[in-house]
Order: C-alpha cells, then structure tokens, then sequence
C-alpha cells in the first residue's frame, strides 16, 4: 500500500488534554501503513477483515456478518458504493461515529449529506474513491471538526477497507475517535485537522 504522509504538526497546548493551541489547519492529515496503525480496535478490525480475505485481495460482502463485526460494531460504519463511486450510501453507523461527529447518516447517501457537511465531503469523499478505484486500504489519522452544532476537534484514527467480489462495492469503516483530555496520549508529529 503507498503511503500518503503530510506534515500534520500542530502545536498542543499540553501533553495533558492534547488540544491544539490553534485551530488545527484544514484538511491536514496523514496516512499511515496499516503496519502503523495504533488502536486495538483497528488492529482487530484489520485482522478480521485480513481473515475474511483468506487468499483473495479483499473479502466479499456476504463475509462481513454482523457475527464477525460483533465486538466491533460501535466503531464500525459499513457503506454502499453507488454507481463505480459516483454516490455512497450509509448502510451502517455506529455509536462512535455518532458521538463523535454529532450526527448519524445511516441510510443517507453521501450527496445528501454534501451540502451540509462539505467539509467532510472533502475529505472522505477521495478516500472513498480511492479505495474503490485501486481496492486497496487506506488508513487515516488526525483531528475532525465535530459536527451536528457540536463544537470542538476529535483526534481520531481510521481505516477503510474495500469489500466486493471483482470490484469493491462496499467500503468498511473502522474509526477510533478520542477526546484527547490526557487519558490516552498521540505524538503530536501524527496531529492534523480534517476540519474544514
């Protein structure tokens, strides 16, 4: 998998609550290997998925039970790819990313949604393509903008992973997001922003 690494210092205001001293800069982020991956819950949800593939690129749809996503649900948001990528639909969302983003999109397509959140339009929108055009992973990490009227920035970690028989026609989602108040510490040399 190439990786994709931008400078996404941003200076903290302590080691302790990891809040960005200023607002974090837009869609700054950084793409690691999924070897760099630091959540538990993204290592599980690489395994499984790993697993599901057995000697194929990528695992099918009917693979991914809601048995095999079981201990992984809450962080797990499992969307339909429209049309080769020209939409994307929202098939599962978990309490995660509700919480974190301040809103769920279940059974909502992403150009529903584009005109009320173009921020993160922007930025999943090519990562969504991405995976679907070169059926590879792709594994992001920085700071979000909480949506939904919620204020603040959410450090968060993901990783999408493309499932489909020939092509991909579903995108799996697992993201870990942190409030970053001094319960877990990130270096800040893997901070960013995907806000806009």
């Amino acid at each position: 998998m190439n990786k994709i690494i931008a400078d996404v210092s941003a200076p903290m205001s302590s080691d302790q609550d990891g809040r960005p001293l200023n607002a974090p800069r837009k869609r700054a982020n950084r793409c690691v290997d999924l070897t760099e991956v630091d959540s538990s819950v993204l290592i599980d949800g690489i395994t499984m998925w790993q697993s599901l593939s057995g000697e194929r690129k990528f695992p099918q749809r009917s693979d991914v039970t809601p048995r095999a996503l079981r201990t992984l649900l809450r962080n797990t948001t499992l969307v339909r790819v429209i049309d080769s990528g020209k939409d994307y639909e929202y098939r599962i969302v978990g309490d995660a990313y509700v919480m974190a983003h301040g809103v769920s999109f279940q059974n909502k397509c992403l150009s529903q949604i584009a005109g009320l959140t173009p921020g993160y339009y922007a930025f999943v929108k090519p990562i969504y393509d991405r995976v679907v055009q070169e059926g590879d992973p792709v594994a992001p990490r920085g700071w979000i903008e909480r949506g939904g009227g919620s204020a603040g920035h959410v450090y968060c970690e993901y990783v999408f992973l493309p499932i489909g028989e020939e092509a991909v026609d579903h995108i799996l989602v697992f993201a870990v997001y942190i409030r970053r108040d001094g319960l877990e510490h990130v270096a800040s040399s893997v901070t960013g922003s995907f806000a806009v």
